[in-house]
């Protein structure tokens, strides 16, 4: 059987997946898992690209959606970020609501925007929230974690859990989620965690 695993050494937005295998890096059995896997938050889409049979679209998830402005709302004191469809022309595209609110809102004093979050926030973020955090490819795979800030050429994520989650969905040891400073007692699952088998 063909494995596939990340080209680490190549900018994360031109990268893609290499058949075989190698030392400190995770395996999947596909070129497609390999993408998705390895590079979720990649726009170019080059990964795809250097498949045999590339698709015509990227695979899209609920992550790959992007928040905008609402186009109905006219009212600033009670306007909110949507995610439904496509961006309209002229709009700027946020990776997540808040980031959407912080935008196109960092004014707002009534906290419409934060309030229509389905995890809505006490309070509006502050500069805490802003903080973003990107993998450590420099560390082996079994051993790294996520680092606090931004570095050019490789993904940036909105919190260290994201960045665990989305940079090393196939780490067995948990390096990455006990480098938290509140590290869950178990590494969260997803429903693509799952293995089917037989009864």
């Amino acid at each position: 059987d063909i494995k596939y695993y990340p080209d680490y050494d190549t900018d994360y937005e031109d990268a893609t997946c290499l058949p075989g295998k190698m030392n400190g890096r995770p395996s999947f059995d596909s070129m497609a898992e390999c993408c998705i896997g390895a590079y979720p938050a990649q726009t170019s889409g080059a990964c795809f690209a250097g498949m045999d049979s590339p698709p015509t679209v990227a695979p899209t998830t609920e992550a790959d959606k992007k928040w905008f402005k609402d186009p109905e709302s006219n009212d600033f004191t009670t306007g909110t970020c949507i995610n439904d469809g496509p961006v309209p022309s002229g709009y700027v595209a946020y990776g997540t609501n808040a980031e959407c609110c912080a935008g196109e809102y960092k004014t707002q004093t009534s906290g419409a925007c934060y309030a229509g979050m389905a995890n809505a926030p006490s309070a509006a973020p502050s500069a805490v929230a802003d903080i973003k955090y990107y993998p450590d490819y420099d560390t082996d795979y079994e051993d790294a974690t996520c680092l606090p800030g931004k570095m050019n050429g490789r993904p940036s994520f909105d919190s260290m859990a994201e960045c665990c989650i989305g940079a090393y969905p196939a780490q067995t040891s948990g390096a990455c989620f006990a480098g938290m400073d509140s590290p869950p007692t178990v590494a969260p699952t997803t429903e693509a965690d799952k293995k089917w088998f037989k009864d």
